[in-house]
């Protein structure tokens, strides 16, 4: 089994992908949809487009490619810890679900972890895995 990929990797990624997905948000929003910021309803079409993009990114990405645009720029993949097998379509949403509780939970607490391995996955870099026969 490839070991975890590192906290300092997993958080890049994290905030790649969150920048990502705010950015697309916007784009949308704005461009496609023609709200300005300041509109009353620029903010709650901002944030599910923001929801919908990153449950895209983090769900079907890691179905389709094993991890999110950010992981895999990294050169990382999700995997389960059990096994190293793919993840089903479940698991990887209890993840992203677990991220927002987890990142939440963190955010009050300032304390430390990720969902690097959470919900019986873990984020492994793609040259671990390789040596590892998965």
């Amino acid at each position: 089994m490839p070991e975890e990929a590192g906290e300092g990797r997993l958080v890049l990624a994290a905030m790649t992908d969150g920048c990502l997905g705010l950015l697309a948000a916007f784009a949308v929003a704005v461009r496609v949809l023609g709200y300005s910021p300041g509109d009353l309803a620029f903010a709650p079409v901002f944030l599910a487009f923001a929801l919908m993009f990153s449950f895209a990114n983090h769900v079907f990405g890691t179905l389709l490619f094993r991890g999110s645009v950010a992981k895999l720029l990294f050169g990382m993949r999700v995997v389960r810890a059990k096994d190293g097998k793919r993840p089903g379509f479940w698991r990887t949403v209890a993840r992203w679900l677990a991220g927002f509780v987890l990142l939440a939970v963190q955010v009050m607490l300032e304390a430390g972890g990720g969902v690097g391995q959470a919900c019986g996955l873990r984020t492994v870099r793609r040259r671990d895995e390789r040596r590892s026969g998965r």
